[in-house]
């Protein structure tokens, strides 16, 4: 178990909020975007959470928290364990990749989309999002998608899924990254898959993160997705 600062709690506009830590020793394994981790107060519970953006040379990082509150009567140091969990794979033969997201999905996409921004700039990035996952975002976050030109405002009362039919029209994207509650991120990649994208290039991510991890998750190949509740014998 190592430990992190907790440097500062952010608090964003909705029920989002998110906390900026710095670890004690990042000599440990590097994160992949799409990993999470486990946060407590020493001794206490751990609660799952999604990193923003990456712990790399002793800087500072930001991870999402569904229950901040529980880390303030703290000394200022935190359990960690981490990175877990299976994260986004790294689009290496695609020319054009669309994220889908919603609610807070897109926090959990944000690193993603920075790291692959730096890596790999020639790949063109299409984003959707709806107007909670753009007021969800830490400023530091909307400062550089505003830079790559992937923050539209302008999103009220437009349905997701409508703009995704749209997008799909105009151009198909080579790879697909879905980041939103589990009924949304199959209908959305359905509608990827009939517009001819192929289900081993529609990636879901499951907001639900669980501990211990699971076998695979929380980012998952649509193929490769276990049937909702429902549909379970």
């Amino acid at each position: 178990m190592e430990r992190v600062r907790l440097l500062e709690v952010l608090c964003l506009p909705g029920t989002g909020q998110c906390l900026r830590l710095l670890l004690e020793d990042d000599a440990g394994s590097a994160v992949i975007p799409g990993q999470y981790c486990l946060l407590g107060v020493h001794g206490g519970a751990l609660q799952p959470c999604s990193y923003i953006s990456l712990p790399e040379h002793h800087g500072p990082f930001i991870v999402s928290a569904s229950h901040p509150g529980r880390f303030a009567a703290t000394d200022g140091w935190l359990d960690y364990r981490g990175p877990l969990g299976v994260g986004w794979p790294l689009p290496l033969r695609a020319g054009r990749l669309l994220v889908v997201a919603s609610g807070n999905g897109l926090l959990s996409v944000a690193a993603a989309i920075d790291e692959l921004a730096c890596w790999m700039p020639a790949l063109r990035l299409d984003l959707i999002a709806d107007a909670a996952s753009l007021a969800g975002l830490p400023e530091e976050c909307r400062r550089w998608l505003h830079s790559l030109g992937l923050l539209d405002e302008r999103v009220h009362g437009a349905c997701l899924l409508e703009r995704l039919h749209r997008q799909l029209l105009e151009r198909l994207p080579d790879v697909v990254f879905c980041a939103t509650p589990d009924f949304l991120g199959r209908s959305a990649a359905q509608a990827c898959l009939r517009s001819g994208v192929p289900a081993a290039s529609i990636w879901l991510r499951n907001e639900r993160l669980q501990s211990p991890p699971p076998a695979e998750g929380p980012v998952v190949r649509f193929d490769r997705l276990p049937p909702p509740l429902h549909q379970r014998s």
